[in-house]
């Protein structure tokens, strides 16, 4: 045996020796186990023959912007709650919401050649997530709320969303859903708004 085939079985020896020193599971430690419940969700489509950039320039116009620089500085500055308020406030727009995210999926197929408008919002308000939090922490998972704009196979400007009334129902609350019905109304007016001529 020559000398690098010598350091080559005692590097396998040393490593076989410190595999055996891991024990490969641990019997002891269960996994945890998923609780699951199925939910029912209410889907909403609305169509239109206005134009996809037209569309989303009225949406877009609507929404006022999530400024998270400014949100961070104002809850770590001790400010009263009236203050913090009137600070989120202003970052609505018109339609109460403002946009905390716009991811635009049409650049991402074209890197694979396809030509596809499709834009997906993140839409919300701190003070909404606020008011259903508070009743019940599990509400924040679907805060902000989602909007998706395509052009169909029908050539038509479609605004998909999933009603929040039906999302946040899950969680049995009366006051989860009285805020949940008012994002309903909220979500209708803004894409009623974005698809008038």
């Amino acid at each position: 045996m020559n000398l690098s085939a010598a350091r080559l079985a005692a590097i396998v020896a040393l490593l076989a020796a410190s595999l055996g020193a891991v024990p490969a599971s641990r019997a002891d430690e269960s996994a945890p186990t998923p609780s699951v419940t199925a939910t029912s969700v209410t889907h909403v489509n609305f169509k239109s023959p206005k134009p996809f950039d037209a569309v989303i320039a009225a949406i877009e116009k609507q929404l006022g912007k999530f400024d998270a620089q400014a949100y961070g500085a104002i809850m770590k500055t001790p400010l009263n709650p009236a203050e913090v308020e009137s600070k989120i406030h202003a970052m609505e727009g018109t339609s109460g919401f403002m946009l905390f995210a716009m991811r635009d999926h049409g650049q991402l197929l074209a890197l694979k050649g396809k030509q596809a408008s499709v834009k997906q919002y993140e839409i919300g308000n701190p003070l909404f997530a606020m008011e259903m939090t508070r009743e019940d922490l599990r509400a924040g998972e679907y805060a902000p709320l989602r909007i998706c704009v395509y052009v169909g196979e029908d050539q038509l400007t479609h605004v998909d969303y999933d009603l929040p009334s039906s999302i946040f129902g899950r969680f049995k609350s009366a006051q989860v859903d009285k805020v949940a019905k008012g994002l309903d109304e909220k979500l209708e007016a803004l894409i009623a708004n974005a698809l008038k001529n």
